[in-house]
């Protein structure tokens, strides 16, 4: 799976193609494009300048997890998402649930209400909203992405989530939910889960990455998950693409 980086740089416009992810790179261009297929591409615009502070925070950029679990995704059988129902939990600029969507998936992307415009901005960017990209069929088959506010651990957040959660996804997927922010606070992992498990019903598959920052936030992760679903495993990496089979971050697979 090939991507493209455009910025800038000392002034000037510059452009990078790269085949697995370098985060140093990837967080300062300000739009990404992903091949997902050789007909496929997802784009994502996104606010390098906003990752820090009290603006956009850790959901202006892309991050290692949402990279590979893309790939994961893009290796699969060609229709195995093809009219099925998703969601993402934390999108921040929505990669994962744009490639379902571009896969062919009905994808509810969701964060915090401060993301929404920039989520809003990347579903229109890829023409996966209500209105059909110039030229197609009105027969033809595709995906789309609609885009929705939850917080979990919020007043309230429950009752957002029993209302999501009539749809009966498929599949819930969520990338990098688990860390430290810059201000030092982390986000609640029985709430994440709490989250995670009211958007499934019995045959959902819950795919979540999380990355290596710790024993102490791993051991917090599988607690609160166990907690929750019967079923939770980690993905071998020998499951993943070859450039995507990072050290620092594991795929666990979870159901009721």
């Amino acid at each position: 799976m090939r991507f493209w980086l455009e910025g800038w740089e000392d002034g000037e416009p510059v452009k990078s193609c790269l085949e697995a992810p370098d985060r140093w790179q990837t967080q300062a261009a300000e739009r990404v494009t992903i091949e997902i297929a050789p007909d496929k591409l997802v784009t994502v615009q996104q606010q390098p300048r906003s990752l820090t502070g009290a603006r956009l925070g850790v959901g202006a950029c892309l991050w290692d997890g949402a990279f590979v679990l893309t790939a994961y995704i893009a290796a699969q059988p060609v229709d195995t998402y093809a009219g099925k129902r998703c969601i993402e939990l934390g999108a921040g600029v929505g990669l994962v649930g744009l490639a379902l969507a571009r896969l062919g998936a009905q994808v509810t992307l969701t964060d915090k209400p401060i993301l929404l415009g920039l989520l809003r901005g990347n579903v229109a960017k890829n023409w996966l909203g209500e209105r059909p990209p110039p030229g197609s069929s009105p027969e033809s088959r595709r995906g789309k992405a609609d885009v929705a506010a939850l917080e979990w651990g919020s007043k309230g957040y429950e009752a957002t989530i029993s209302q999501l959660a009539t749809a009966k996804f498929d599949f819930v997927v969520a990338t990098d939910c688990t860390y430290i922010d810059p201000d030092g606070n982390t986000p609640d992992d029985d709430h994440f889960m709490t989250a995670c498990a009211g958007l499934c019903h019995e045959n959902t598959m819950c795919f979540v990455t999380f990355e290596d920052r710790g024993t102490v936030l791993r051991d917090n992760f599988l607690a609160a998950a166990h907690t929750k679903f019967r079923y939770v495993k980690e993905m071998h990496r020998s499951a993943l693409p070859q450039h995507y089979q990072l050290e620092h971050i594991d795929v666990w697979e979870l159901r009721l």
